[in-house]
């Protein structure tokens, strides 16, 4: 029995499955990716380095949209009520995704199930910092500093209960150190207020810190990581300085509306994969600012959602930290 050409190709189609068909012609339309940052900011630049590949990948635009705030429950919230065909994608890091649902009694989106992990991108150390000014020249000497200040030195975090504060917080509890805590909207003000010495004390990426270390504007104390950073070598890991790693990093990760078509999830997580493990990629946008290229597939990224939100459930919970 033969068969116009029409109806094999439907056929051909349908032992695909629907998902195949739509990831074959995805993406049909301009892709945003949400951050959950101003512009300028350390993920910021690094989403748009990663979305300008994407298009070139895709042949069609891949845009950039900022909505801060909220220890990043605006962007995922938005995300998570938009609409499952992958043109619609999120930007976020821990605060999102595995400590938010501990901080807050009422949270807009779930992110166990409202949201569709594509990939765990990087992963980010980060370095904790003094002022030049301070008398402290080692992560030990700070320690001894604080205990026998007459008065509560103080920490600056990017805001209360995220990323930069909890690590902040681990140290000055596991140290037995009086502290105040000053949290900030961002870097943008945080780091100059620690070159003037506003700021006693902070941790944040590399990317952030480096130009004023070199320029001996700010002295970098440890770097949260199991090995030093090429980027600044001179800088000890915190085994190396003697003190209990407080985990001062995060991970950048891809996630879309839950809904979303497993082809396209897959499909978007490989071409991710694709674009970091690129050498002039990760020449240019990954080994300067000392970021662990990643790139896991979705059941991966899941896994680690899972086992990190349980994780952080037990570390905010004995830190007694709430944003309600």
């Amino acid at each position: 029995m033969k068969f116009p050409f029409g109806a094999l190709a439907f056929f051909a189609m349908g032992l695909l499955g629907p998902g195949s068909a739509s990831a074959q012609s995805f993406p049909s339309k301009p892709v945003t990716i949400v951050v959950p940052y101003l512009a300028g900011g350390s993920i910021d630049v690094f989403s748009r380095a990663v979305s300008n590949k994407l298009s070139a990948e895709w042949g069609q635009p891949v845009v950039i949209l900022n909505k801060s705030g909220a220890n990043e429950a605006i962007a995922a919230d938005f995300v998570a009520k938009s609409a499952p065909d992958g043109h619609t994608l999120l930007i976020a890091t821990e605060s999102a995704l595995t400590m938010n649902p501990h901080l807050y009694k009422k949270l807009a989106y779930n992110p166990l199930t409202d949201l569709a992990p594509v990939s765990r991108i990087v992963n980010v150390p980060m370095v904790l910092f003094a002022p030049a000014s301070s008398p402290a020249n080692t992560l030990k000497e700070f320690i001894t500093l604080a205990r026998s200040s007459q008065k509560s030195l103080n920490y600056g975090s990017t805001g209360t209960g995220g990323i930069v504060h909890i690590p902040l917080a681990i140290f000055a509890k596991q140290e037995g150190i009086d502290m105040v805590h000053v949290p900030y909207k961002g870097a943008a003000a945080l780091v100059p207020d620690t070159i003037t010495g506003t700021i006693d004390l902070s941790v944040i990426a590399v990317s952030n810190v480096e130009p004023y270390v070199k320029a001996g504007k700010l002295k970098a104390l440890a770097i949260s990581a199991n090995n030093r950073s090429d980027v600044l070598p001179d800088v000890p890991t915190f085994k190396e300085a003697g003190v209990k790693d407080i985990g001062a990093f995060y991970n950048i990760g891809l996630l879309a509306p839950k809904g979303t078509p497993k082809a396209i999830v897959d499909k978007i997580a490989a071409d991710v994969q694709r674009v970091i493990f690129d050498v002039q990629f990760k020449k240019t946008n990954i080994d300067p600012y000392a970021y662990v290229a990643i790139g896991s597939s979705p059941s991966q990224f899941k896994e680690f959602i899972e086992a990190d939100f349980k994780a952080e459930g037990e570390k905010l919970k004995a830190l007694n930290v709430s944003l309600d």
